[in-house]
């Protein structure tokens, strides 16, 4: 998995923590469940840890950083050295910053999102959610789309009582990406300029929107 595609998926992976607007009904099912669970969450902030591994479970890569969301769709993502890079969501674009390369690349969101699970997430049309399957093991979710389209096949969401602590995905090539999650900052007024986008300066953009 290279760094791009890891930001990318990465990115749709962990807007799950901020669905707004969806309608939630009163009743026990798994993914009404879920929807109730994350429709109250508001901030986020965290450490984490990431491990990839592939179908034979052979670590590939291995790395942390800090994370910070807030709800509906922003998201500041940060890898520590030696892998360092920065992965910015303004509800608009995506910003991927790469040190290494001196590179800025930016996507649209809509597009980035479009063929993607998580488009049930982050869309207030809540009919979206139609086209998965969520189960449900004690504090664990696990979602699933029901036409498999190649990419993500599965979306593992670990809770502690209300607070999320783990987050998994699995893709087409069978390779799972884990993050577990520590010093949790849960609905923490965040600064306004958190999610603000600055080009560094001396970068080269390509943008792809």
């Amino acid at each position: 998995m290279n760094k791009l595609t890891q930001f990318s998926t990465l990115f749709l992976f962990l807007a799950v923590v901020f669905i707004s607007n969806l309608a939630i009904a009163n009743d026990t099912t798994a993914k009404q469940q879920l929807k109730l669970k994350l429709a109250s969450l508001v901030t986020y902030q965290a450490n984490f840890e990431q491990r990839v591994v592939d179908i034979e479970n052979t670590l590939l890569q291995q790395a942390t950083g800090r994370i910070v969301l807030q709800q509906p769709s922003n998201l500041y993502w940060e890898l520590f050295e030696p892998n360092e890079s920065v992965l910015l969501a303004d509800g608009e674009n995506i910003w991927n910053v790469d040190p290494f390369l001196e590179q800025v690349v930016v996507y649209g969101a809509n597009a980035a999102l479009d063929d993607n699970p998580l488009i049930l997430l982050t869309n207030p049309d809540s009919s979206k959610w139609l086209d998965f399957e969520v189960t449900q093991s004690e504090g664990q979710f696990v979602i699933t789309p029901r036409q498999p389209n190649g990419g993500i096949e599965s979306l593992r969401l670990v809770f502690d009582g209300d607070l999320l602590v783990e987050l998994e995905s699995k893709d087409g090539q069978q390779q799972k990406s884990l993050l577990t999650f520590s010093e949790i900052k849960q609905n923490k007024t965040l600064p306004p300029e958190t999610f603000v986008f600055v080009m560094p300066q001396g970068y080269e953009l390509d943008d792809q929107r």
